[in-house]
This record gives structure tokens, sequence and C-alpha cells, in this order.
């Protein structure tokens, strides 16, 4: 089973995607690893080596891409 996120950044980065950055900023790293693999956004990304700060872009990259297709 996947894990559970403490928030959804697809929920979050449709209505603002600042306020998701800020949101994730706020996070400590075994939270925005779950994120990720909750949600699947490193199909093909090697996150073990990024930063804290690389996974939040990470995220809000991962976001906006899949919110700019969908509209």
């Amino acid at each position: 089973p996947r894990p559970e996120p403490v928030l959804d950044p697809f929920e979050i980065g449709a209505r603002n995607i600042d306020i998701l950055r800020q949101e994730l900023t706020a996070l400590n790293r075994p939270r925005l690893l779950n994120i990720i693999v909750a949600f699947d956004l490193a199909r093909e990304a090697d996150i073990t080596q990024m930063a804290d700060t690389e996974l939040v872009g990470f995220i809000v990259a991962a976001v906006e891409t899949r919110v700019s297709r969908a509209r």
C-alpha cells in the first residue's frame, strides 16, 4: 500500500502554486518523500540525492506540469 500523504499537492497547487511551495517548505524530508511516493511523482527521477529544497521544487514542478496539461 502507498503511504498516506500529509497533503494533496494537486489540490493546493491547482488553487495557488505559491501556497503549495510555502506549505511544502514547512514539511520535513520524510513527509516530502512520502508525497512524492504517494502521488507517483518520481517515475524516472532519482530523488535520493536531492536536498530538501530540491524536493520541494521537484514536487512543485510536477504539479505545475500536470495541472497545466489538465487545463
